[in-house]
């Protein structure tokens, strides 16, 4: 049975399908690019999610010769080194990597505060931090 607890919970956590999980996913992601240097980021074996893993599974294992992601050039393109950057206190630098951040960042901000809020109020409403 807690074995299947844990399965539950793992599955959640990958699905962001509850406020404790959106919590938990957005607070790691933003806590493991706050702790590792932006230089260091390089030497991950995958430094852009859409051109190595989401557009080789959507256009059958190489990206599109044309259009707006020819070359898997995307709006997303450099956001995970801004966002280190940004997390790194050095603004300039993250609007470098991509202008967008800084509304990623507050969005990413209010996500949090929002899914904590939600969370505080079910655990008020049932005694439990989780839904299990």
């Amino acid at each position: 049975m807690r074995i299947q607890k844990l399965k539950q919970v793992g599955l959640d956590l990958i699905s962001f399908d509850s406020p404790q999980a959106r919590l938990f996913n957005l607070s790691a992601i933003l806590a493991a690019l706050s702790a590792v240097p932006t230089d260091k980021l390089g030497y991950f074996p995958i430094r852009c999610v859409f051109k190595h893993v989401i557009f080789p599974l959507i256009f059958g294992g190489k990206c599109p010769e044309s259009g707006i992601f020819a070359g898997c050039n995307c709006p997303g393109c450099g956001m995970t080194r801004a966002m280190s950057r940004l997390l790194h206190l050095d603004p300039t630098g993250a609007y470098a990597y991509n202008k967008m951040v800084f509304v990623l960042f507050a969005v990413m901000v209010a996500l949090i505060i929002i899914n904590t809020i939600r969370t505080v109020q079910f655990r008020r409403k049932t005694g439990r931090w989780y839904k299990l």
